[in-house]
């Protein structure tokens, strides 16, 4: 992986996971400060809880503390900050035959123009922003499950206050596989 600019990749993925991670942490902050100043915020429903779903409540009865806007605010930091991140990502081959005795029958120019589309490094760094969100957001509620299950509210007590050294890098045990193979592979 080194001889193949591992240190930038490693850098894209630290980078876009950690960032999505603060964008759901101050998007989910903001929306939580917003309920609390709101005078009528605890006596009336929330039209957002009823709009939910039964997804939503079961995020929830993993992770109490995680919120719509957070999640919003993930989904929304992964991208922008993939596109910040300066790594340029191969196009890979445009052409979907493998070998000359192929032939290639393409009549429609839908799919060349979403093969086109697909082989933009532009787009391919927003859906590994994606992505990576997705993935982190995955990784974080695995871990928060596995802290649930073991009826344990931090995963050690080295980093006191970040919920443990395993909460901090969660996210990047699901990422490295979705990026490696997004990427590497």
């Amino acid at each position: 992986i080194c001889s193949a600019g591992g240190p930038m990749h490693i850098g894209n993925l630290l980078f876009i996971v950690w960032m999505s991670d603060t964008g759901a942490l101050i998007f989910g902050r903001m929306s939580k400060k917003k309920q609390s100043t709101s005078v009528d915020a605890s006596t009336c429903s929330n039209d957002d809880d009823n709009q939910l779903g039964a997804f939503l409540s079961f995020l929830k009865s993993i992770s109490p503390g995680k919120t719509l806007p957070g999640l919003v605010g993930a989904l929304i930091t992964g991208p922008l900050s993939a596109l910040a991140y300066p790594i340029y990502l191969s196009s890979g081959e445009s052409s979907t035959c493998s070998t000359s005795d192929e032939v290639c029958i393409d009549d429609s120019s839908t799919s060349t123009a979403i093969n086109q589309l697909m082989h933009n490094p532009i787009v391919q760094k927003m859906i590994l922003g994606l992505l990576l969100s997705l993935s982190g957001i995955t990784g974080d509620l695995a871990e928060s499950s596995v802290k649930r299950i073991s009826k344990k509210k931090n995963s050690g007590g080295l980093l006191p206050g970040h919920g443990g050294v395993v909460d901090r890098f969660d996210s990047l045990f699901t990422g490295g596989v979705v990026y490696f193979y997004f990427v590497l592979a």
